[in-house]
């Protein structure tokens, strides 16, 4: 029979020369790539010489032709290596590796008939010396079958399946002891062995769950963790005896060997002979020696697990703290509810939104943290159809007793893990974006109420002129001591009061347009006290100034300035009354400041100035309700006896057109406070405290 020759290198075309030298010897040629000697171990073909092409690899890749060596089917194959002229260490590098011989290219065919003549003729008398086989070769090999168990449990815990490696064991265990079956029972009851793996694979079919409560050997193995090996076993035994009826085999001999975790038997080993050949000491030793494998097979699946579940938890908590930051930057709050309505989680939007902390609120009932009215507005909506326009609200008050107007949307949630059921509710505090809305409403009112206004105040004037002119007529007419005299001159007034009426009419309706310019409010607050100094002193109102040393210069119209800040104060005055005071505070606001007031804070929205002056009108008079309050920019809304309505709706249009913010705070029989936010010039051209 022709001898096969393994060819190992990077290209099988490199060996066309070695092939066509060789042909007349009739060999057969198998070729492998050298870096898939691992993969390939199991399917390479028995070879009686194997040759190397050494010239396409560096002398530092030189090391994966170990792989070969250490295969045990290639262990006592002769090499032989084909390598370059120079360096000539190469050579003895490769002598060094355990390679038979070597042949520098080029070369002559003749040289490597001679070469391949050679080697395959000492591994035939190798392979026929009776006294090394019996007493060297089967130690050898085990040897070399247990260093390459190691090298595989000695690779990455992540790359070592557990269960190919026992029935890898097993098999060399079958193998050495000459085994006909072998047994790996699994001990999960201290009276029942459960059958995990065996040999040879088409021995059973159906699992196997063997009593041991009657087989002392086996019991002395679980319990007492002691091996036992017999030969010669008497038919009669009570092993023998369930093995022959269950496989229906007689057994002559057996080893049967605990595997001993943590001073347990966790596993019970069995080899079995049928033959007449004995189990001998070498047997054993083999056996026990494999048999450690199985124990460092279980503590590298514990390792794998607890290294798994370590590296699932860091990446649980990677992305539970990613998830946290990303949910957290969310410009609304997210709220998790259980079935029971405890807070399972809630980011930070939500905990500012609702006035607690988010390690507070954890596990708590909702309504600890919600008012009974929040929590049942919000869950009713749970049921209600997602397609509803109009999405629900409802009115929060934050810590500093403010109230919030928030839009919420419930869904219903299950865990995908847990199977829990819940909620998950959105909030998003919606407060300023209606006061935007309101502010956009206010707008469209006022403008259409001064259209309308506009065109009634021209309707009448026409007709009021004739009235008055022909009042004037009659007047003229009439003797000087004629009493009709009074009741044309009460005409004459009333006209003039409505002529009046209709100017203050067109200004609101058709306000002129500012000149605005920057300015110094120093001039108009000057000329604004000089202008308020007698009335104050009717009315013995005290006034008190708090104004910024540094006020930066405001942009705006300072005549129509001036104008409203004269109404304002003549407001606090009627409002008072006697005996009172008014405290006017002037100070520049930055866009950080003006961010963090409220009313503001649509206006910044809007895209408006960043920088302001704040003026402060504060009196201490009757105050107005919070009903009145909702509607003092209205015009013709007024609470005095004589008043048209028209003078805060005009303040309000002019301090639009110069676009500067009105507020007002109010309480009943406390005073009033009116904000006053004027445009002002950039940081850079002012200079604060």
């Amino acid at each position: 029979m022709p001898s096969t020759i393994l060819l190992l290198g990077k290209a099988e075309k490199n060996f066309q020369y070695v092939q066509k030298s060789l042909h007349e010897q009739s060999y057969r040629f198998h070729f492998i790539a050298a870096d898939k000697i691992a993969q390939e171990a199991e399917q390479l073909p028995d070879a009686e010489l194997i040759i190397i092409d050494t010239l396409p690899y560096d002398e530092a890749e030189f090391g994966q032709f170990y792989a070969l060596q250490e295969n045990p089917r290639y262990a006592h194959v002769p090499t032989l290596a084909l390598v370059d002229e120079n360096p000539p260490r190469l050579r003895y590098r490769l002598v060094n590796m355990g390679i038979h011989d070597y042949l520098t290219v080029p070369f002559h065919r003749l040289d490597l008939e001679v070469r391949c003549r050679n080697l395959l003729r000492h591994n035939g008398r190798s392979a026929a010396d009776p006294e090394t086989l019996p007493a060297r070769t089967p130690a050898i090999h085990a040897l070399q079958s247990l260093q390459q168990l190691y090298r595989e449990m000695n690779q990455s815990i992540f790359q070592l399946d557990r269960n190919s490696f026992i029935k890898s064991v097993l098999a060399q265990i079958h193998q050495f002891s000459k085994a006909q079956i072998t047994f790996l029972f699994d001990v999960r009851e201290e009276q029942f062995l459960h059958l995990q793996h065996f040999l040879p694979a088409q021995l059973l079919s159906d699992e196997w769950r063997l009593d041991i409560s009657d087989i002392p050997l086996l019991t002395k193995a679980v319990r007492l963790r002691e091996p036992t090996i017999l030969n010669n076993i008497s038919a009669d035994n009570p092993f023998v005896t369930q093995l022959n009826a269950y496989l229906n085999v007689r057994i002559r001999s057996f080893i049967i060997y605990p595997v001993v975790i943590q001073n347990h038997t966790r596993a019970v080993l069995c080899v079995l002979k049928s033959d007449q050949e004995k189990f001998s000491e070498l047997h054993y030793l083999l056996v026990e020696n494999f048999a450690h494998f199985l124990v460092h097979a279980h503590f590298l699946s514990h390792l794998r697990k607890e290294t798994e579940n370590q590296y699932d938890n860091q990446v649980w908590q990677f992305y539970f703290e990613y998830l946290d930051q990303v949910v957290n930057q969310l410009s609304f709050g997210i709220l998790v509810i259980s079935k029971e309505l405890r807070v399972k989680y809630l980011n930070e939007n939500a905990a500012s939104l609702l006035s607690v902390s988010s390690k507070e609120a954890l596990y708590k009932p909702l309504t600890e943290i919600m008012s009974e009215a929040a929590v049942t507005a919000v869950m009713k909506s749970a049921g209600e159809s997602p397609l509803t326009f109009e999405r629900p609200e409802l009115e929060l008050v934050d810590r500093n007793q403010k109230k919030r107007l928030v839009g919420f949307s419930v869904q219903e949630f299950t865990d995908q893990m847990s199977g829990e059921e819940g909620y998950i509710i959105s909030l998003k505090d919606i407060t300023f974006t209606k006061e935007i809305q309101e502010e956009m409403r206010r707008v469209d009112r006022l403008a259409s109420l001064g259209v309308m206004a506009s065109g009634i105040a021209h309707e009448i004037r026409n007709p009021l002129a004739g009235i008055k002119a022909m009042a004037q007529t009659f007047e003229e007419e009439l003797q000087p001591d004629d009493p009709k005299n009074e009741y044309v001159k009460r005409i004459v007034r009333l006209v003039n009061r409505l002529d009046d009426l209709l100017r203050t009419l067109f200004s609101y309706a058709k306000p002129p347009k500012p000149n605005r310019q920057f300015c110094n409010l120093d001039e108009v607050l000057r000329d604004v006290f000089s202008l308020m100094r007698q009335k104050l002193r009717e009315h013995n109102i005290k006034l008190i100034k708090l104004i910024h040393p540094e006020l930066p210069r405001a942009f705006v119209d300072p005549g129509q300035i001036q104008q409203v800040l004269v109404n304002l104060f003549l407001n606090s005055v009627e409002a008072i009354n006697k005996n009172g005071e008014i405290v006017i505070s002037i100070q520049p606001v930055g866009e950080k400041e003006a961010a963090s007031k409220p009313f503001l804070s649509p206006y910044l929205m809007l895209g408006k100035a960043k920088f302001f002056i704040e003026i402060q009108i504060r009196d201490n008079g009757c105050g107005i309700s919070e009903e009145n309050l909702k509607h003092i920019f209205n015009p013709f809304f007024t609470t005095k006896t004589f008043g048209t309505g028209l003078g805060l709706s005009i303040v309000y249009q002019i301090i639009k057109e110069n676009e500067g913010l009105i507020n007002y705070e109010s309480e009943v029989d406390q005073g009033t406070t009116c904000y006053l936010y004027l445009p002002a010039e950039q940081p850079g051209a002012m200079i604060l405290e």
